[in-house]
């Protein structure tokens, strides 16, 4: 019996090959949509879910709540905290610091060959080498091929992962590896004491060199580590807690709040507090930064996976829809079927099974275009993710199977065998109650809604995009190119590159700093002046030289410009943190006296206010205009900032000027690689997540939009078909085609234009929730919705004109010829 099922299946698919066609390519590609966010969900979701007691891990991160109820939120607490915990907190079972460091790496060779290795680029790249203490181990494990924790105790020692030991020794044995030499920031020279196994599942501790604190307390590296400053917040710095069975976060926290109090200086202004972030936590919390994970935001995974949901059910529904109105071709076959004795699940069976072909030929052509749909689509998916068969992977292709055979066959199967013999094998049989077809122009407002709302969140998210990379941001960010130099190197050489770069024709003005005036991650503090209160006013802040406001532009309102000095000795504030201060007017704040919380080694915390700034953005428009102090320090100052000529016939000149830098480069750091980016490209970067999500919605509606006409050109089709007699007939009566095109056209338009009446509201709704996240963001206007509501409506027309064109030109005779 099933084998006939499966013969008339096949012969029923066959002879309709452009439904059968169109039905495929639809479910292929909603299942592709689903088959490739489940491989992105599943990948991000894994990550550091196999740490043991993963339960008990916990990062210790910092909020600081302003008086106006504004905060602040980062990964990183004081250096000393790590310390304290270790030596004053009960119920804790290990805690441990670790700072990331950007250096170079050198292998001694035989023959006096050295093998080298670059340092990451701090501010856009991840460095996998961290100083840490033996305490790291015990919360975040690690199988130990060679060595033990024991001898990461001792000084000047260094642990490996197995990968990075091979690449730095070659392919020996791992126990041969124990005693090698590898150096550090060109002087630091340790011995291999031990090597870990890499983790072979998802994580964010992608840490492959383990530097022992106790090797770098005591040579010219223990500046860049200050264990014991309460007022140094390092970015670069991170501290985890494994708490003892038992113990709570909040037994944890209460005896932080003591610490803090005793510790910490802090003003009714700012509240500090240091809590606990689950290792859970880490990877999808967006809210604390660090210099070396990868958020993911959750809510971006579920609107991932809504997507996907969405994309599969207008499949769905042009299953439903063609598969309901080709049904009126089989009423006789059916009247037979039930006359000769066939029972109604026989024949739901017989199309379920009519619709498990469809589905299992859609799965396999899925299968063929999701590895080509992860290459195109590689730049807003996670690096790693590609197509595994593995238990998991094939049991969700078993179940999308089922479930979308099952969602899209149950219904026309409902139909089709619910026919009542009589009627149906006069053929004129349709199912009760279906006359006006509201299923199914339901299904099509359905799928024109979702088609609708996807492409008014495009076009709003391309504004906001396109607002954010051309809004004034208080600086000048054209033609400036921005070069780190490495930080353990002297200053005098960095002051020497400079100056050479300065003499350069290409070059309009060049300046060194600790950043640029836009960064992810500005280093912060706070400052008050006591003459108005004491409040403290957290603040970022910007060290640099006299040259900076004059490379970027930046307006200086009130007062003069620093003077040049090597140490901080006066402040230039911006208007924001002139009020914040307390002053009414900038003009008031010059020649004030001003404290803060953090400063070079060689200088003092309080100096003189120089002058007033205007604001400017310090960070991505997702933020307000924080308080900002700029100062000096040489010290700290180690990026070069350069602004390249753009008069005459300079600006094509670019190329050059930067080669001619370069060689500069290279003959004051031979040794070292030269990079460079230009700044406007680093800005773009901070929209990079936007911009993702701008390229995943414009894939998902370019799909549904592609799937809805596809289902809308077949039941163009169909209708022509079902009423050409009909067409014949007023083409007699002396219609004309413009009129036949019309009526044959309303009937689809009337369903898109209810599409967009509910779509609008649907869509403003969640974009006004999606541009809630940007301090500064566009109005959405109601132009938008109006071009979105007529594209829709161009698109569906342009579908179905073809048909309906086709129908209205043919000729009578020919139609109506058996009457």
């Amino acid at each position: 019996m099933f084998k006939n099922y499966f013969i008339i299946a096949w012969r029923n698919l066959v002879r309709n090959k452009a439904f059968t066609a169109i039905n495929i390519l639809g479910l292929a590609l909603g299942i592709s949509a689903c088959l490739i966010i489940y491989l992105i969900t599943s990948f991000e979701l894994s990550y550091d879910c196999f740490h043991p007691d993963k339960e008990r891990i916990y990062r210790a991160v910092s909020t600081m709540q302003k008086q106006n109820g504004d905060k602040q939120y980062a990964s990183r607490v004081p250096n000393p905290v790590a310390a304290t915990i270790k030596k004053e907190f009960t119920g804790v079972e290990a805690v441990t610091i670790f700072h990331n460091f950007y250096t170079k790496v050198a292998i001694p060779g035989v023959d006096g060959e050295i093998k080298k290795f670059d340092a990451a680029k701090f501010g856009t790249g991840s460095s996998d080498i961290i100083v840490t203490d033996p305490a790291y181990f015990k919360i975040i494990q690690y199988q130990w091929l060679a060595g033990s924790i024991s001898s990461f105790e001792e000084p000047f020692n260094v642990v490996l992962t197995s990968s990075k030991a091979h690449q730095y020794f070659g392919p020996i044995p791992v126990g041969d590896m124990i005693g090698k030499k590898v150096i550090y920031s060109d002087s630091l020279l340790l011995t291999v004491s031990g090597i870990v196994q890499d983790y072979g599942k998802n994580s964010d501790f992608i840490f492959n060199d383990f530097i022992s604190f106790s090797s770098v307390q005591n040579n010219f590296l223990k500046d860049q580590f200050s264990l014991k400053n309460w007022r140094n917040w390092s970015p670069l710095s991170q501290t985890f807690v494994k708490l003892a069975s038992g113990t709570t976060t909040a037994q944890f926290e209460k005896q932080m709040g003591l610490l803090i109090k005793r510790e910490m200086e802090a003003g009714p202004d700012l509240q500090v507090a240091i809590t606990l972030q689950p290792l859970s936590d880490i990877h999808y919390n967006t809210l604390f930064d660090d210099a070396y994970g990868r958020r993911t935001n959750l809510p971006t995974l579920y609107g991932l996976m809504s997507i996907a949901v969405f994309i599969l059910l207008i499949a769905a529904i042009n299953f439903i829809n063609l598969s309901t109105a080709l049904s009126l071709n089989r009423t006789r076959e059916i009247g037979i079927r039930k006359v000769l004795g066939s029972r109604r699940w026989a024949l739901i069976a017989q199309f379920l099974i009519e619709t498990g072909i469809l589905t299992v030929c859609a799965v396999v052509v899925s299968l063929l275009l999701t590895p080509t749909l992860l290459t195109g689509f590689h730049s807003f998916i996670p690096e790693g993710v590609s197509l595994h068969f593995n238990t998991a992977t094939l049991f969700f292709i078993i179940i999308i199977t089922i479930v979308t055979g099952l969602l899209a066959g149950f219904y026309p199967a409902k139909v089709l065998s619910s026919y009542l013999p009589v009627i149906s094998l006069k053929g004129s049989g349709k199912p009760s109650g279906t006359s006006k077809n509201y299923f199914r122009k339901g299904l099509i407002v359905l799928q024109f809604t979702i088609s609708l709302a996807l492409i008014i969140g495009s076009l709003v998210m391309g504004q906001q995009i396109k607002y954010v990379l051309s809004t004034d941001l208080g600086f000048a960010k054209d033609a400036v190119i921005v070069i780190p130099t490495y930080f353990g190197y002297s200053k005098e050489k960095k002051e020497l590159l400079k100056d050479e770069i300065g003499k350069l024709t290409g070059v309009h003005e060049v300046s060194t700093a600790i950043g640029t005036p836009i960064e992810k991650r500005h280093s912060q503090t706070w400052i008050k002046c006591s003459a108005i209160s004491d409040e403290q006013v957290a603040s970022e802040y910007q060290t640099c030289d006299e040259n900076y406001l004059a490379l970027y532009q930046i307006k200086l309102i009130e007062g003069k410009n620093l003077t040049a000095s090597d140490t901080m000795k006066e402040f230039l504030i911006n208007e924001t943190c002139a009020k914040k201060l307390g002053f009414n007017t900038p003009k008031e704040a010059i020649g004030k006296i001003v404290e803060i919380g953090y400063s070079d080694a060689s200088s003092p915390k309080r100096g003189p206010i120089a002058g007033v700034v205007a604001d400017f953005h310090s960070q991505s428009l997702h933020e307000l205009i924080a308080p900002t102090f700029i100062t000096q320090s040489n010290n700290f100052s180690r990026v070069i900032n350069i602004k390249l000529a753009t008069k005459d016939k300079q600006i094509r000149n670019f190329k050059q000027t930067i080669t001619q830098i370069e060689k500069l480069w290279k003959e004051v750091y031979p040794n070292d690689k030269f990079e460079y980016a230009f700044f406007d490209d680093t800005i773009a970067k901070f929209y990079d997540k936007e911009q993702k999500t701008e390229q995943v919605i414009n894939a998902a509606m370019t799909i549904a939009i592609f799937i809805s006409c596809m289902g809308l050109f077949g039941l163009a089709t169909f209708t022509a078909q079902q009423r050409i007699k009909e067409i014949g007939i007023r083409k007699v009566l002396g219609a004309r085609i413009l009129t036949i095109v019309s009526i044959l056209s309303k009937d689809f338009l009337k369903p898109v234009a209810i599409a967009i009446v509910i779509a609008c509201p649907i869509a403003y709704y969640c974009m006004h929730q999606w541009l809630q996240d940007f301090a500064f963001r566009i109005s959405m206007n109601w132009l938008v919705f109006v071009l979105a509501g007529l594209a829709v409506i161009f698109i569906a027309l342009i579908t179905i004109s073809f048909q309906t064109m086709k129908a209205a030109m043919t000729n009578p005779v020919k139609s109506l010829r058996n009457e």
